[in-house]
């Protein structure tokens, strides 16, 4: 069940086509040392966060009582509820499979918000595994919850994506920009054109995908500053 009944109140506006083509995808490189939280501050002001991207991270978006309004509160919610989890350092698959599950097929595209939020996450999640800022065991219990989602609830280019993702492998254009953030190697001029790149991919697959990315980042941060 999707929480406040999302799958009736938006019906078939949330339903997208199926017939899209997978993006290419590839595992992570290794990343050259530790991730500080100042690495990633500064790399959030190089960035380019589209609208779309905002809207996700606030979950403040669309127009009073729209369908897309819905779709970005429920959405924001249960990305920050996952992120909440994996820094908790849980390391059962079904603590995530609840909020992995009423996000895939969640919202408009040939692949759904929901699913790019998923993959942008994990994404992360492993990047920040590799830059000891998350713990390993975690990361995997959330990769795998994603490969038993049931496919029936989204399209087959999004269902390939999360399978993928649960297996280490990401759409190249996103782990190109995640690969970027905190890397002490990387300049502000490449990351700012990776994330365009990123942001441009369909008509909000990419700044879906990035939101995902972004949101753990941000919970990165957030954590070590209450610290």
């Amino acid at each position: 069940m999707r929480g406040v009944d999302v799958e009736s109140l938006l019906g078939s506006a949330v339903k997208p086509a199926r017939d899209r083509e997978p993006l290419p995808c590839r595992e992570l490189d290794p990343l050259p040392g530790p991730v500080s939280r100042a690495s990633l501050v500064l790399d959030l002001a190089c960035i380019f966060v589209p609208a779309r991207t905002r809207a996700l991270l606030s979950g403040q978006g669309g127009a009073p009582g729209s369908v897309e309004e819905t779709v970005v509160k429920w959405a924001h919610a249960r990305v920050r509820s996952l992120v909440g989890t994996l820094l908790s350092g849980d390391v059962r698959v079904v603590a995530y499979r609840p909020d992995a599950a009423a996000l895939t097929g969640l919202g408009p595209g040939l692949t759904p918000t929901g699913d790019d939020l998923l993959v942008g996450l994990a994404a992360m999640s492993q990047r920040f595994v590799g830059g000891g800022l998350l713990e390993a065991r975690a990361a995997v219990a959330f990769t795998t919850s994603l490969a038993g989602l049931p496919a029936g609830e989204t399209t087959p280019a999004a269902q390939h994506l999360l399978q993928n993702a649960s297996r280490g492998h990401f759409p190249s254009v996103l782990a190109s920009a995640v690969e970027m953030l905190g890397n002490p190697h990387a300049d502000p001029e490449s990351l700012r054109t990776l994330t365009v790149r990123l942001a441009a991919i369909g008509a909000h697959s990419g700044a879906d995908l990035l939101a995902g990315a972004l949101a753990l980042v941000h919970g990165v941060i957030d954590r070590e500053e209450k610290q």
